[in-house]
């Protein structure tokens, strides 16, 4: 075949150092064995709406303009599977991240755009039901209407679906699965297919036979519900963790992953078995990490350090030689890749990363908090002088010694890597030349912060409103 075909994997909210440990996840790192595997893949920003944005387009958040104030993706450039698509792909998606949805506009381009907490396209919410009425008769006089509509037996069976099986077991991966394995049966050549499996996200609660798979030998696993997992709680200081709290969580997080590996297993098992895996180009990546008690931090928000940004990125298929590459790369540079993998005229081939990557910076932005110190205060009452100066951007540059930061409040944090590579002391006022030499790079590559002039209301539905709440966006 001319044109391989592409499935570009997202494992949401996974660090890289921990997706590369061979022991949690052994299927994954037994298939990059034979893949392009980079050790110093770098995501754009911090979270999943800009760092889909940007996945998608090839772009900074200052182009693509994709943000927490902004988050409707409408992009000028022409999204990936659009021109996939033009190209003569069969282009399609299953997500389990509610901001990377057709609420958002990220089913621009493709044929089939599937999200994991519906069993049926086109049904009614029932979400919302629930947060208006706590009675059963109650909700059930608000949901009947919806179900004389002509997408009635849609909307039941999403209902019932909702509320007695989604989220129960996983955050999607065996559904998607399923739906994918059955898809592979009878796929039309060549496709372009997009995964986003959602299992390491917040809350942490992988099947117990997992957790114990790496509790340490001679400790007791933790239960899910003894562990805090409310991110804000504990960074607003309304929740005190310890040390041992969170090896706890730790220990959830990484069964997140052994059980996700497990799933990859299998999706790589089911694309050798349809003779579909040395035609196929393979991308494994994430769009961002997650902080576990790094930084007094939880969850992905308020910063750009490193456990935000270092991503795992692994690329098999026609055209990649296998073996590791420690040079930079960028998420966004997937975009050109993929369009250069599939023979696209005008991809700007200079940023393919199947060769040896020859960065010397990367680059990453957090334009706003998706949840503003105002809503902390309205849930946690008077806020910690910490907590109050996160509601502003942040904008950085990294090479391979140095790191900046820089913040619309002023402040500027630089960091010796070499020295201090958890980026713990801020060292800008012994080093001001380096200081000023990024700060130019920082100026040169992005467009300054500031509030866009026009606003696109998202159409988005209860369901996803009420579930990005629930999840501590909103």
């Amino acid at each position: 075949m001319d044109s391989p075909n592409i499935l570009l994997v997202v494992l949401d909210t996974a660090r890289a150092s921990r997706v590369y440990d061979a022991d949690l996840m052994p299927n994954l790192n037994e298939f990059a064995g034979d893949a392009a595997t980079y050790t110093n893949a770098y995501t754009t920003a911090p979270w999943s709406l800009p760092s889909h944005a940007s996945l998608f387009t090839g772009e900074y958040t200052s182009e693509h303009r994709t943000h927490a104030d902004q988050p409707q993706f409408t992009p000028d450039a022409t999204p990936l599977a659009t021109r996939l698509g033009e190209a003569g792909y069969e282009t399609l998606a299953y997500s389990n991240n509610f901001w990377v949805s057709r609420s958002f506009g990220f089913d621009a381009g493709f044929d089939e755009y599937h999200v994991g907490w519906e069993l049926f396209h086109g049904g009614e919410g029932f979400a919302e039901v629930g947060k208006k009425h706590t009675d059963i008769p109650g909700q059930l006089r608000a949901f009947a209407p919806k179900l004389l509509s002509r997408n009635g037996p849609k909307t039941l069976a999403n209902a019932l679906f909702l509320v007695t099986l989604w989220d129960r077991y996983d955050s999607g991966a065996y559904l998607t699965n399923r739906q994918v394995k059955q898809w592979f049966g009878g796929a039309d050549e060549p496709f372009f297919m997009f995964l986003n499996y959602h299992e390491p996200h917040l809350d942490y609660d992988a099947p117990d036979s997992y957790v114990d798979s790496v509790t340490s030998a001679g400790e007791t696993p933790p239960d899910a519900d003894d562990v805090n997992q409310d991110a804000w709680g504990y960074v607003t200081g309304d929740v005190e963790m310890d040390e041992s709290d969170f090896e706890d969580l730790r220990t959830l997080y990484d069964a997140e992953l052994r059980y996700l590996d497990s799933r990859l297993g299998e999706l790589f098992d089911s694309l050798e078995d349809e003779g579909l895996l040395d035609e196929t180009l393979v991308v494994v990546t994430s769009d961002h990490g997650e902080n576990l008690g790094d930084h007094d931090l939880m969850a992905h928000q308020y910063c750009l350090y490193d456990t935000l940004t270092h991503v795992p990125m692994i690329v098999r298929g026609p055209g990649v030689e296998p073996g590791e590459r420690d040079g930079f790369v960028e998420l966004r540079d997937l975009y050109p890749t993929l369009l250069d993998a599939a023979g696209v005229a005008d991809a700007p081939a200079e940023r393919d990363i199947r060769g040896d990557p020859d960065r010397e910076t990367v680059g990453a932005e957090y334009w706003t908090p998706p949840c503003p110190t105002s809503e902390l205060r309205a849930d946690y009452g008077e806020l910690p002088e910490r907590v109050r100066s996160f509601d502003r951007g942040l904008q950085a540059v990294r090479t391979d010694d140095w790191k900046l930061i820089l913040g619309t409040d002023g402040s500027t944090r630089l960091y010796d890597l070499s020295a201090d590579p958890k980026e713990q002391t801020d060292v800008s006022e012994d080093h001001t030349d380096v200081v000023e030499q990024l700060s130019g790079e920082i100026q040169s590559r992005f467009d300054p912060i500031s509030a866009d002039d026009e606003y696109t209301k998202p159409d988005v539905s209860p369901v996803v409103t009420n579930r990005l709440e629930d999840l501590g966006y909103l």
